[in-house]
C-alpha cells in the first residue's frame, strides 16, 4: 500500500474543512472498501481524512415532525441493534443485520454502504482494463468477459453493478440525503441524485461537491401507514454480496396502495428505480396484488448481456419476495 498523510478530525466541520484544503483527500470512516481498494493500488490517496474521532456523525434520532435521521457514521451492527430503527424501520434493521459479517457490521458505515465502489474484478484489479481507469472500453461487455455479477440495467458504456445493501430500502422509504460541508455549508439531496453514472476515465460514484461529505439520512414522516419489504437473492447466505437485491415501499389508504416504491442493487451501476414494477402496484388493492404480482415488471427495460440473462429472473423473484415481505411483516 502506498503511503499517505492521515488527519485526524474531530467533527464533520473539520473533516470537510480538510477535504476542501487538500486537493485529492479521501475520507475514511470503517475503511472495509476502502482498504481492499488501497491495498491492491487501484486507488493511491496521498491524503486520508480518517473520520473514526469524529463526534457528532452516528446518532440517530426521532425528530418532533416524526422524521428518523441516520447519522452517516453510524455502524450496520447499530442500525440492525436500535430499538428505534427496529421499531420504525423493520426492513431496514433486516437488511443491515444480512449484509456481510458480523465483523464487518460493525465497522462498516451506513454512509460507507452507499458510497461503496462497484465489486467488479476488472476494475478491482490494476492487471486488467477497465473504462472507469481510462479504457476505452468496459471489458465485461467485450466478448469472453466474466459477466455473471454484472448490471443489467443501464449498463453501457459500464456494466458495473452498484453493491449496496442498504440502498434498496432507503429507496423504497423515500430517504432524503443530508450532505454536510461544501461550497453550500449543507444541503439536502434526492436520494437518487447522490450517485452519478459512469464516465470513463472517471472512478467516483457519488455525485458530490469537493468537501461535501455525506451526513446523515433522513426517512420523512407519512401521513399513510406505509409497509417496506426487501430481499435479496446470493449464491449463498452468509457474507456474499448479492446478485440482486429488491425493496417494496408501498403508502396505503385503506386497502389501496396509493404509492409504491421498488428499488433493485446489484443490476446497475447505482441503485436502480423500477418504475413499471411501481406502475404495476400503485392504484390496485393489496389482496389482488398478493395474488397476482409474479415481479416481473421490475425487470422491465434490462438489457442483459449474455452471461446476466439469468438476472432478469431474479429480479422479479426478488420483487415478488420484497413484496411479500412488505405485505406480511413490515
Amino acid at each position: 500500500m502506498k503511503a499517505f498523510r492521515f488527519l485526524r478530525p474531530r467533527t464533520l466541520a473539520e473533516a470537510s474543512e480538510a477535504l476542501r484544503r487538500e486537493p485529492g483527500a479521501v475520507p475514511k470512516a470503517g475503511g472495509v472498501d476502502l482498504l481492499d481498494r488501497w491495498k491492491e493500488r487501484v486507488e493511491e490517496p496521498e491524503v486520508v481524512v480518517g473520520l473514526c474521532d469524529v463526534t457528532d456523525g452516528a446518532a440517530l434520532r426521532l425528530e418532533e415532525d416524526g422524521a428518523l435521521v441516520l447519522g452517516a457514521l453510524a455502524t450496520l451492527a447499530d442500525l440492525a441493534g436500535s430499538d428505534l430503527v427496529r421499531r420504525f424501520l423493520p426492513a431496514l434493521a433486516r437488511a443491515a443485520d444480512q449484509a456481510a459479517s458480523p465483523q464487518i457490521r460493525h465497522r462498516a458505515t451506513l454512509g460507507g454502504n452507499l458510497a461503496q465502489a462497484t465489486r467488479c474484478g476488472y476494475w478491482r484489479l490494476r492487471s486488467f482494463p477497465c473504462l472507469l481507469r481510462g479504457a476505452s472500453r468496459c471489458p465485461v461487455r467485450e466478448p469472453g468477459g466474466v459477466q455473471e455479477t454484472a448490471g443489467i440495467f443501464a449498463n453501457d458504456p459500464c456494466a458495473s453493478a452498484h453493491p449496496s445493501s442498504v440502498a434498496p430500502v432507503l429507496g423504497a422509504l423515500g430517504a432524503e440525503i443530508l450532505v454536510g460541508g461544501g461550497p453550500e455549508g449543507g444541503r439536502g439531496l434526492a436520494f437518487e441524485a447522490l450517485w452519478r453514472a459512469p464516465e470513463p476515465g472517471r472512478s467516483d460514484v457519488l455525485a458530490l461537491e469537493p468537501g461535501e461529505l455525506i451526513r446523515a439520512v433522513r426517512i420523512p414522516p407519512s401521513a399513510h401507514p406505509v409497509r417496506v419489504g426487501h430481499a435479496e437473492v446470493r449464491q449463498r447466505a452468509a457474507f456474499d454480496w448479492p446478485l440482486v437485491t429488491a425493496a417494496v415501499g408501498l403508502t396505503l389508504d385503506a386497502d389501496r396502495i396509493r404509492e409504491a416504491r421498488v428499488w433493485l442493487g446489484s443490476v446497475a451501476p447505482t441503485p436502480h428505480r423500477a418504475r413499471a414494477a411501481e406502475a404495476a402496484l400503485t392504484g390496485r388493492r393489496l389482496a389482488e396484488v398478493r395474488a397476482t404480482f409474479d415481479g416481473r415488471a421490475a425487470a422491465e427495460g434490462a438489457t442483459p448481456l449474455p452471461g446476466t440473462a439469468y438476472k432478469a429472473g431474479l429480479v422479479a423473484v426478488a420483487a415478488r419476495r420484497a413484496l411479500a415481505d412488505a405485505l406480511e411483516r413490515s
